[in-house]
């Protein structure tokens, strides 16, 4: 996100849950007639533990995760997580970080995921 936006990207920043900012950048805000889409792309520096002290490249990303999460105002929240993949130079198999982000069987944040579950049982 540009360095400009600082103002628009501090109060996004709010919205995100702390456990996905801890490995997650925000790269793109959507805003549509309904949903508020924010993109969060896993950090560089978040090397796989296997691949630690050898030299790595980049390998692009796993297929993205969308969580949703409380809505906003009169737009329902979404978050599309990207994952790295990561490679030692000179070999093709791919690594990358496992997080556990939300509950088994849900597509929604912790947060949303324990209120629609003590609200809905």
């Amino acid at each position: 996100m540009r360095k400009e936006n600082s103002l628009y990207y501090e109060i996004v920043k709010q919205i995100v849950p702390s456990l996905l900012q801890e490995y997650f950048e925000i790269v793109q805000i959507e805003v549509k007639k309904d949903i508020l889409l924010i993109y969060l792309e896993e950090k560089e520096d978040l090397i796989p533990e296997e691949l630690r002290g050898k030299e790595v490249v980049k390998d692009g990303f796993e297929n993205p995760l969308e969580l949703q999460s409380h809505p906003l105002g009169d737009k329902l929240l979404y978050f599309n997580i990207r994952r790295r993949k990561w490679k030692e130079k000179g070999t093709t198999k791919s690594y990358s970080n496992k997080y556990t982000l939300h509950r088994e069987g849900m597509k929604a944040t912790f947060e949303f995921g324990d209120f629609l579950k003590e609200t809905l049982g």
